[in-house]
Formats: C-alpha cells, structure tokens, sequence
C-alpha cells in the first residue's frame, strides 16, 4: 500500500513538473533578457524560428503597414506596396542583427531607458518582489495551453500597450523546452476602429 502511495506521489510530482516547465521556461527566458544573460538565451531560445516569425511583425511596425491578415495587394496603395517591398529586406537585416542572445537584452535595455528619460515612465516593477512581479506578469497572459505533449504557446499583452500580444510557442527537446516562434498581433480597438472610419470618410 505503502509503495502504491509513493508511486501515486511520484506521479503527481511528475505530472506537475511537466506542466510547469514551460511556464519556467518563459519566465526564465524573460528574466535573461531583463538581466542580460545571453548563455542562458543562446540554449533556450531556437534563435532561427523566432527571426522568422518576428520579421512580418517589426516590418509592420518600422514601416508603418497596415494588418496582413485583412489586407491584400490588390487593396493596398502603390505606396503601400513600395514600402512593404523595399523595406523588408532593411527590416530583416536588422532582425537577424539584433534578435541575437546579446542583440536582445541590449534592445530590452534601451527600451527601458527610453520609457524611464524620454517617456518619463519609472519602472516600478524593479521595486516589486519576485512574487508581486510573477503575479503582475500572470496577469497580461492572455491564453496558456498545450497543443500538444511537446508543444506549448503563451499570448501575453505587452506591459505598455494592451492592444498588441505577444504570440509565443515553446517545444519540447530532449534538453528541454525552448522558445521556437514569436509572434506579435495587434488587436483593433474600438477608438482604432473609429478612427479608421473616420479616416476613410
């Protein structure tokens, strides 16, 4: 009785490390970015896919392009296209420049010193306990879930601006999960949606 007891113990145990790991795995992901730790992102992230994934978002983003999802070239204005031809191979380079295990940290710094001078936006989260701060970060995930055994995505609002996630999915490899495509989706509000409107009539 007393072995079956154990056995059951181990796999709850079990069962609970394996569904923990990947919310670890990002949690850790995101710590080493705040401090700088490209070991531990050079390991965790599959740097190839993330690229990949990231470029249509920061392309639509530098340049200013509207939503890919609804739009189409026959819609789009000769501008529009001319920007989205040319400015993708600019946008590209800098996405395989910067999105880098040293690249990131550097970028998430200067992010933080921008806010912090020229948005005059103090971080108060440097101030928090580790606790308040897993609790603030659990508050902006938007969708958790497995998709499969090895497969795990996480949708989470970006600290400063809700209307826009980040969309992403960890694999399971026999060193452990790693972050293997990001993604980011802008949400249409209801004052962008008037706004459109406005803008078409």
């Amino acid at each position: 009785m007393k072995r079956l007891v154990l056995l059951a113990a181990l796999c709850i145990l079990a069962a609970a490390a394996y569904v923990g790991s990947p919310f670890v795995t990002a949690w850790s992901i995101r710590e080493a970015v705040r401090n700088g730790n490209s070991d531990y992102l050079a390991s965790a992230i599959e740097w190839g896919g993330v690229r990949r994934t990231l470029k249509p978002a920061i392309a639509q983003i530098a340049l200013n392009l509207p939503d890919p999802e609804p739009a189409t070239a026959a819609n789009q204005s000769l501008w529009t296209r001319f920007k989205a031809y040319w400015g993708q191979g600019m946008v590209d380079g800098l996405v395989d420049k910067y999105v880098t295990p040293e690249g990131l940290p550097q970028l998430f710094t200067l992010r933080q010193t921008y806010r912090s001078y020229v948005a005059s936006d103090d971080d108060s989260s440097n101030k928090l306990t580790l606790g308040e701060r897993i609790q603030r970060a659990w508050a902006r995930v938007r969708r958790a879930e497995f998709t499969s055994l090895t497969s795990f995505e996480i949708d989470m609002e970006d600290k400063y601006d809700p209307t826009r996630l980040y969309l992403g999915k960890l694999e399971l490899f026999p060193a452990g999960w790693k972050l293997t495509e990001l993604r980011v989706k802008f949400l249409t509000t209801a004052k962008n949606a008037i706004d459109k409107f406005t803008d078409i009539n």
